[in-house]
């Protein structure tokens, strides 16, 4: 099952969308970033990457895709210019916008579907909000880590490498240039380095992503093909649909 960019709420008609929502009782909500991806990715890629499973997410459960924009809160990029920042709050407050229109047309449940890390702190307090303010049920996925924790070897949780070459492959592989690639930083000290600011138990807070790679990327997106990252987008809809559907089945109705 290919991209459905047919089912993206601002190309279908009210008529149209309003019975898909009605009729299924969810939405799907998509997020991402605009950022530094080096030389071989856009500034959107987080951006494809969300819209891309979102696309398939909705086709699933035959419903629509509401986007909240491309930009999300990636401060620590913005020393590359071109790249772009929301502030959390503006965030937050546009994701408790759409949950409400969302509602309004017969929306339950909404699935969002995230692909940036730096989004989910903002995400999580906006969707307590939503649920708190339009009685829906929100359920947060996030695209990147399903991608990586099913894929751990060929999807690398790098930055702008095999895993998010590979998800905008899946979107469009017309936006990857592999040939104009700028240098990459050392794989070895930026996963260091990253893994610093992952970290579950004690982390810093990151301010600038030159803390992590110098360059602004690592990784290797040589590693991706187009009939590989279809497959994997096709796997990781599936499992977000599936954990989905547990959890409704789990938590009931609000």
């Amino acid at each position: 099952m290919p991209r459905h960019p047919d089912l993206l709420i601002e190309r279908l008609s009210q008529p149209a969308a309003a019975a898909l929502i009605a009729a299924s009782g969810t939405a799907v909500v998509a997020t991402g970033s605009v950022e530094q991806h080096g030389g071989h990715l856009p500034l959107g890629t987080d951006a494809f990457a969300a819209a891309s499973i979102a696309e398939r997410v909705a086709a699933r459960l035959g419903t629509v895709v509401a986007s909240l924009g491309p930009v999300g809160v990636a401060p620590y990029h913005l020393p590359w210019p071109g790249s772009l920042s929301l502030r959390p709050d503006t965030l937050a407050a546009v994701l408790v916008d759409v949950c409400g229109g969302l509602r309004g047309a017969g929306a339950r449940r909404i699935v969002v579907v995230n692909w940036h890390e730096g989004n989910s702190p903002t995400l999580r307090l906006a969707a307590d909000e939503a649920q708190r303010r339009h009685g829906v049920q929100v359920v947060i996925a996030e695209a990147h880590v399903i991608t990586h924790t099913l894929y751990p070897e060929e999807m690398e949780f790098t930055h702008a490498g095999s895993m998010e070459t590979a998800a905008v492959l899946a979107y469009d592989a017309s936006l990857v240039h592999l040939e104009n690639a700028t240098e990459p930083s050392g794989r070895a000290g930026a996963d260091a380095a990253h893994g610093r600011f992952r970290r579950p138990d004690v982390y810093p807070v990151l301010r600038d992503f030159h803390q992590i790679a110098a360059t602004g990327w690592y990784g290797q997106p040589e590693r991706a093909t187009p009939a590989r990252a279809e497959e994997i987008a096709e796997a990781v809809a599936d499992h977000v649909v599936t954990r989905a559907r547990e959890i409704w089945a789990t938590l009931g109705e609000m």
